[in-house]
């Protein structure tokens, strides 16, 4: 899913932005994206399962959802003029089609000031039922 998501960011218009396959944070736990200012980094994923069903047979149909987040920073103060549209865009990496057997797409997106940067975070979720 990490994959399909850096492979899906690589086909936009990114600007002044720039992609990189590299894992957010560094050996020391030090976040990447704070020093390297408008580069896009995805983490790897995340997969948690819940219970949806269980049966008194032994059947059991869980919900599984595989995370992965998206991370990048930018000068508050003045921000990119390409900015807005980037966001649109990364917001829609939830619909990329080459993850398969998803029933629900989700994201979520949030923000953080680190001094003047301005620290994007995006959450896309792909729930499947197993």
């Amino acid at each position: 899913m990490r994959t399909e998501v850096l492979d899906y960011i690589e086909g936009l218009s990114l600007g002044t932005f720039t992609v990189t396959r590299d894992l957010p944070y560094d050996a020391s736990g030090n976040a990447l994206y704070l020093t390297n200012v408008k580069k896009i980094y995805v983490d790897e994923k995340q997969i948690t399962s819940e219970p949806l069903v269980q049966g008194m047979d032994g059947l059991h149909i869980n919900n599984q959802v595989q995370s992965v987040s998206i991370y990048f920073t930018a000068d508050a103060k003045q921000l990119p003029a390409n900015y807005d549209d980037l966001l649109s865009d990364l917001r829609g990496a939830r619909d990329i089609t080459s993850v398969s057997g998803v029933n629900r797409r989700e994201i979520e997106e949030s923000s953080d000031f680190q001094g003047d940067l301005i620290v994007k975070t995006l959450e896309i979720r792909f729930n499947t039922v197993t």
